[in-house]
């Protein structure tokens, strides 16, 4: 249960430092006014106060794994943890209500931030519901309905839930000796910048620099 809390807020953590590397505010706030179902864009930003209670404590002891002793901040990390996956899925079942209604919700249904919210509750999911889900939220991506860095970083969670090489790059581990974080493994690493800027997401550097990491990029094939 320990590991599988670990991993839960691991993948919590590229969703968090990409959404506030790449968060257009702006243009956000303009469309919020112009959303078509204002009732459901008030209900799913409660949903997102929701989503987000416990998180900032699991960042907080998270920083903490790799202290020498570290069983109680281990302890306090998963009774955390435990609580927010409770809130996770009921969450996800509100959601499923909501998208057997009315579809995925997109950015002119309820807003840019309202939209976001269904993308970060399937983003907690398991693979299962990622994999039911990520062809919407896909299909809203390519109409300019979502965001297309929120695309990537799903598709990088669906890859490394099956044990695969990520793309973009957003997905961390820990590490199994020292509990420090790392890079999941990328595909075809030389190219992952380009493949970012393509999404709206920013280089490497600058966003494992935001996590308080150095990015050691691949050495290039002369």
């Amino acid at each position: 249960m320990k590991h599988q809390i670990i991993l839960r807020y691991l993948l919590f953590v590229l969703l968090f430092f990409g959404l506030c590397a790449n968060s257009p505010l702006a243009a956000q706030q303009a469309r919020e006014g112009d959303a078509s179902h204002q009732a459901l864009r008030r209900e799913l930003i409660r949903m997102r106060k929701e989503d987000q209670k416990h998180r900032d404590a699991m960042l907080a002891l998270m920083k903490r794994l790799a202290e020498p002793d570290n069983r109680q901040v281990m302890k306090k990390l998963v009774a955390v943890g435990e609580k927010q996956a409770a809130i996770d899925k009921k969450l996800l079942k509100r959601l499923e209500e909501i998208i057997q209604k009315y579809g995925w919700p997109t950015i002119s249904m309820v807003g840019a931030e309202a939209s976001e919210v269904a993308f970060l509750i399937i983003q907690h999911a398991d693979l299962s519901y990622q994999k039911k889900y990520f062809p919407l939220l896909k299909q809203a991506a390519a109409k300019k309905e979502a965001r297309p860095d929120h695309v990537a970083m799903m598709e990088d969670r669906m890859l490394m839930g099956e044990g695969k090489k990520q793309i973009y790059g957003t997905g961390l581990r820990t590490d199994d000796t020292t509990n420090e974080l790392k890079l999941w493994p990328i595909e075809n690493e030389e190219e992952v910048d380009a493949r970012r800027a393509a999404v709206g997401l920013p280089p490497m550097a600058e966003y494992l620099k935001m996590m308080g990491l150095k990015y050691n990029p691949p050495k290039k094939n002369n």
